[in-house]
């Protein structure tokens, strides 16, 4: 048999080729089989039965010519021709994306998973912080694909609103449930939620993480200490929140380390932002089983020009169409422009140039409306006891303020200004936020007291004080009594503290400690050892 030669093949390849035809045709063929049985339809015997797009039908020898072929079913010549689908194109994520979705799979995701058996409140804090995540892993997306914007730029906000929105969320959720037994819980998250903002930090991102983590390990270590020994699932909680934030400082510092790594190679943000809008995917609408969608609706008739302004109905008083019907008068664009004397033109004029350049009446206008809305967003004074914890905020200027609390009972006081608050009897616990120039006297407490984001405060301690906490204070003064000399005082990021206690040798009067802010750091035999460093005045 003589070798049969193709210019470009040989006998393998042919042999191949034909093999992978024939494999096609049986797929074919079982395919058609399958369909026409589910729709109840006859079912073709042999191949010559089998109709393929595209290709003649074949007759048997023994069938006459003149008597047709049959046509091929209706319900198989549509299975056959409608084609699959292309697969989506997947788009290639750069590194620091990809690191970023480890993150959330690492980190967000079990967090959110040991929310659920805390409380719903706390479940309902945790979903809002995976979704500011989310919020931010898109924004990352459109900085890697876009140059940066300017600073003054209205898209920088559109980028920040989702993250923005969902921290608001989660200090809201907080604010509205202080008596809630799991307040430590949702300020620990409140605390650290703010570590998103690191995007609008440049450009010392990676230290403002860090300064939000110590803010919310100050909650964490109250959820730790009262759950160490009762209940091994909140431990797990608290120390999951603080592994997102130590995970996010290291992101940070490895992808961006002085801010957000826009692509100097990119496209406008404002482009990409509309695409992203324009190709963002919907979610997938599923028929029950046995049924059929039905067609999509037809689109909505395309919207009117901006550029065309009807001449039966008035221009607008504001917005783009009012700018495009004052375009579209043409020559006629000038007839409403007033004639400026030349005794009105300021540079003409050097009497009007001594004059101010800003009316009087614009200035009393704005300054009127700053002062009402200041007015309007101050909240009235109230002290009021919701549950077993007593609520003392807003006060200004009031030294006469009483609390009469029991043993069960908690103290909460916010934005305070020069007022003094009085608690007497027994209680458990006081908790200070964001006042400033207040004093707090206390008799006994069973917890302690907790001074927080507060200025030029003092503390007098009358009774039995086991435990003192100061956070982000300045200038604060802690005289104790003779039974609280075996208290324990914790501060953090705060200065001007002094503490205060009873001179034996001088009969009421006290003596003056202040609390050192300064420390030294050594390395030894490759540790890192910290001492105090000691001003002796």
């Amino acid at each position: 048999m003589a070798e049969v030669n193709i210019p470009g093949y040989n006998m393998v390849t042919l042999i191949k080729r034909l093999e992978a035809a024939t494999s096609r045709l049986e797929d074919l063929t079982i395919f058609q089989t399958q369909a026409i049985q589910s729709r109840g339809l006859s079912t073709p015997t042999t191949l010559s039965e089998t109709t393929i797009p595209g290709s003649v039908t074949p007759t048997p020898a023994t069938t006459s010519s003149s008597t047709p072929a049959p046509a091929p079913a209706p319900a198989a010549a549509a299975v056959l021709a409608s084609e699959p689908t292309p697969a989506p194109i997947v788009e290639e994520l750069p590194t620091s994306l990809k690191e970023y979705d480890e993150l959330i799979a690492d980190y967000v995701a079990p967090f959110v998973e040991l929310s659920k058996g805390i409380d719903p409140l706390v479940e309902e804090q945790a979903k809002y912080i995976a979704t500011a995540f989310d919020a931010e892993r898109e924004f990352l997306r459109i900085v890697s694909k876009s140059k940066k914007p300017a600073p003054s730029s209205p898209v920088l906000m559109e980028l920040f609103k989702p993250i923005t929105a969902q921290l608001e969320s989660v200090q809201n959720l907080r604010e509205k449930n202080r008596p809630s037994k799991f307040f430590n819980h949702l300020s620990t998250v409140s605390e650290g939620a703010p570590a998103l903002g690191w995007v609008g930090a440049e450009p010392t991102p990676v230290p403002f993480v860090g300064e939000m983590k110590d803010s919310a390990q100050f909650y964490s270590n109250r959820v730790l200490k009262e759950y160490k020994d009762s209940d091994r699932k909140h431990v797990e909680w608290a120390q999951s929140f603080l592994k997102i934030l130590t995970a996010l400082q290291a992101y940070v510092k490895k992808n961006h380390l002085t801010g957000p790594s826009w692509n100097a190679k990119g496209e406008d943000a404002q482009k990409v932002v509309t695409e992203s809008a324009a190709t963002a995917p919907v979610a997938p609408v599923h028929a029950p089983s046995g049924t059929s969608l039905p067609p999509p609706p037809p689109p909505p008739p395309p919207p009117a020009s901006v550029f065309q302004v009807s001449s039966e109905q008035p221009a607008p008083s504001g917005g783009l169409g009012a700018v495009f019907a004052e375009i579209n008068k043409g020559e006629a664009i000038t007839s409403g422009l007033k004639k400026v004397d030349k005794s009105q033109m300021t540079h003409k004029n050097p009497a009007l140039r001594a004059q101010a350049t800003v009316p009087s009446g614009t200035t009393k206008t704005s300054t009127l409306a700053s002062k009402s809305q200041s007015v309007a967003q101050k909240k009235p004074p109230r002290i009021e006891l919701e549950g077993t914890k007593w609520i003392v905020e807003n006060f200004e200027n009031d030294s006469e303020i009483v609390v009469e609390a029991e043993i069960s009972h908690g103290v909460s006081i916010y934005r305070c200004k020069n007022s003094t608050v009085n608690i007497t009897g027994k209680f458990n616990t006081v908790t200070m936020i964001d006042c400033t120039s207040t004093s707090l006297l206390v008799d006994t407490l069973v917890s302690g007291v907790d001074v927080i984001k507060s200025s030029n405060f003092a503390l007098q301690v009358t009774g039995k004080l086991p435990t003192i906490s100061v956070d982000q204070c300045d200038n604060g003064q802690i005289y104790l009594s003779k039974e609280s000399m075996d208290i324990e005082i914790y501060s953090s990021k705060s200065s001007g503290l002094n503490v205060n206690i009873p001179d034996e040798a001088q009969d009421g009067d006290f003596k003056e400690q202040p609390v050192p802010e300064q420390l030294l750091h050594k390395i030894s035999n490759g540790k890192l050892v910290s001492t105090i460093v000691a001003h002796m005045g």
